[in-house]
């Protein structure tokens, strides 16, 4: 067999030792496989299951807890992988011998027909179950060979998946992550069996693919981080095999898997790991933004991956494989226009995620207008997460635009859900100014999905320093409504609410809420996932205002210890003071420093222009003034 990934899997296995509980996570699932038990919990395991499942006799198209999904990752095979890489790091002949009989298993009772395509045969668990076969060959390759009759059964079930993998391309998988994930699978197998003819088809579908699923702004079209990180995987695989068997590989979809790396970089926390952002769960992706790095000598994408190797690392690169120099981007928010993601980075260890853009695939969720907060290694304000594909009602209790850090009106969703996946009364999204850099970051944007309310949602976010977010949700509307902005916890954050003022306190973080609206606070519980099939609650606070007509919930978060008070925004002429309905006015104190800011919801010409707010006065409709000096204008 080629040389496709590692030289040396006994050395790779003892480096991955240094990484806590790799070796018992690792030997505890080779364990559990070789008593017919199958859990999922590997580190990109798509639908994680930690129930064990047993067998006496296996059956490959098993469906437990009444979810397919259970059958799906068991057909990815990736208990086999970990039989091989056990086998690697303590030459315990059981491993490789179980690996044997499993293989045999799959090999012998398994067969390709109509009942068990979209099940232990569906496309895209083939394509993913080429890589876990072929590693682990090649890790048995370099350290004890698989008989030759073994052998030829693989390549003879390996030409089957390509038979099958050719056949069944339509253009759903051109613009699905399956399509991808296929024919990641199919070049491997070209490579494996060195067929040149199904490595220019793989290579001409996964050109076509990336170029049709990678957003110009580097994102995935599906709006979920995790399987841009499945999709990504495929890619550098790719590109990497490709490299190491001196295979040309076209040039776009070189560039469209380097724009796609850089899109999860920027979309990942400081920590590297996933926002809970549509169906994805909270994982580690610096793996991969390093080997895109490494690939693309990338020294951005380097910084931030933090130069990490982890064990991943150690599976397809040596010891002494360079590492590019780490260079910090001149700019460390993000606006990514085409997805409607924005990233505002208050300091090296706080962040706020916002999105306001299309709904993607079904594995997009109903939230227009959410945003994560994140803080010294936690993410304190979050969305909730997926926890099943199921449509149960906690599928869509978290799919809803009532599980995300958004604004309801009338207890409403803004989009439905038809079931697990599809959704009608799309909310189209409009977003406006961006400001990104600087001192005072601002965002705006709005959806239409109250249309069939007569009513609309604007929701404006002001950054100031490092030091406080101001959130201002306008609604404007023909009619009275009752209007909600949730605000989602993390499950190991603890709230205090006083009326018109929270304290969310974490363990590493802390943040101080305060309501300058004329509402009221409630607190409830609400269900949050991390991991597919993992599931947990976390506070919920929510604001409650009652609109006529028009109505504002004005809130301002501050990240450390301070005071916030209303300000009158009056006309500089004539001394008339706007209605709450139509400015807003705040002076924030924190660590020293005093901010006077203005948010004018309204123009409204009667009694002069100039408009002054404390110390700051302009003609805008967002400015500021900070210890008071010259005032700073974020949105005329």
């Amino acid at each position: 067999m080629d040389y496709f990934w590692i030289k040396d899997p006994k050395t790779a296995a003892q480096k991955c030792r240094s990484f806590a509980s790799w070796e018992n996570n690792l030997l505890t699932l080779a364990d559990k496989a070789c008593s017919n038990t199958f859990v999922f919990t590997d580190h990109y395991e798509m639908e994680r299951c930690t129930k064990d499942v047993i067998f006496t006799k296996i059956d490959w198209d098993h469906i437990p807890f009444k979810d397919p999904e259970w059958c799906y990752a068991f057909n990815r095979h990736t208990f086999l992988l970990n039989l091989a890489k056990a086998y690697a790091l303590t030459e315990d002949e059981r491993y490789r011998l179980e690996w044997i009989r499993l293989f045999n298993d799959f090999y012998d009772n398994s067969h390709l027909n109509e009942k068990t395509k979209s099940l232990s045969w569906r496309s895209l668990e083939c394509g993913i179950r080429i890589e876990n076969h072929l590693r682990s060959i090649e890790i048995f390759d370099r350290t004890h060979p698989l008989e030759e009759d073994i052998l030829d059964k693989e390549r003879d079930l390996i030409s089957k998946h390509i038979a099958f993998l050719i056949e069944t391309h339509t253009d759903y998988h051109r613009l699905s992550n399956w399509g991808i994930l296929q024919d990641h699978g199919l070049f491997l197998a070209g490579c494996y069996l060195k067929n040149k003819e199904v490595q220019d088809i793989a290579l001409c579908r996964l050109e076509d693919e990336f170029r049709l699923q990678t957003m110009a702004d580097g994102s995935h079209w599906e709006q979920s981080p995790m399987y841009q990180a499945e999709v990504l995987h495929c890619g550098l695989d790719t590109l990497l095999v490709a490299a190491r068997l001196d295979k040309k590989v076209p040039e776009s979809l070189k560039e469209n898997i380097h724009n796609m790396a850089k899109g999860l970089a920027r979309m990942t926390r400081p920590d590297g790991k996933c926002y809970l952002f549509g169906d994805s769960d909270e994982i580690d992706v610096t793996d991969l933004i390093l080997l895109s790095a490494i690939l693309f000598g990338d020294e951005e994408l380097c910084w931030h991956a933090k130069g990490k190797k982890d064990c991943e690392f150690f599976w397809d690169f040596e010891e002494d494989q360079a590492i590019p120099e780490m260079r910090a981007p001149a700019e460390k928010s993000y606006l990514m226009p085409d997805s409607g993601n924005i990233f505002l980075s208050l300091d090296e260890n706080t962040q706020l995620r916002f999105h306001a853009g299309f709904y993607g695939s079904g594995h997009g969720h109903i939230d227009q207008l959410h945003f994560d907060l994140y803080k010294n290694g936690t993410v304190l304000l979050t969305d909730t997460g997926r926890y099943t594909y199921v449509d149960n009602s906690m599928r869509r209790a978290l799919k809803s635009s009532h599980g995300h850090n958004t604004v309801i009106l009338d207890d409403k969703d803004f989009s439905n859900l038809e079931d697990s996946w599809g959704i009608s009364n799309f909310a189209e999204p409009m977003v406006g100014k961006a400001v990104i850099s600087g001192d005072y970051k601002y965002i705006e944007a709005m959806h239409y999905g109250y249309i069939g309310l007569s009513a609309a949602v604007e929701r404006k976010i002001i950054t100031l320093e490092n030091k406080a977010i101001i959130i201002a949700d306008e609604i404007r509307a023909s009619g009275s409504h009752t209007a909600k902005a949730l605000f989602h916890l993390d499950e190991n954050a603890a709230l205090f609410s006083d009326g018109d003022k929270a304290l969310i306190s974490h363990a590493c973080a802390s943040l101080c809420i305060f309501f300058l609206d004329d509402g009221e606070t409630i607190k409830e519980r609400y269900p949050l996932s991390k991991h597919y099939n993992e599931i947990s609650e976390g506070d919920l606070l929510i604001r409650k205002i009652q609109t006529d007509k028009n109505g504002i919930i004005l809130t301002v978060i501050l990240l450390e210890e301070g005071n916030v008070e209303k300000l009158p925004v009056k006309k500089a002429l004539t001394g008339l003071t706007l209605k709450d309905t139509d400015a807003s006015g705040i002076r924030i104190e924190e660590s020293g420093d005093i901010y006077d800011i203005a948010i004018i919801h309204t123009e409204h010409p009667e009694g002069g222009f100039l408009l002054r707010c404390g110390n700051a006065e302009a003609y805008a409709r967002v400015f500021v003034s900070k210890n008071g000096g010259n005032t700073h204008i974020i949105k005329y």
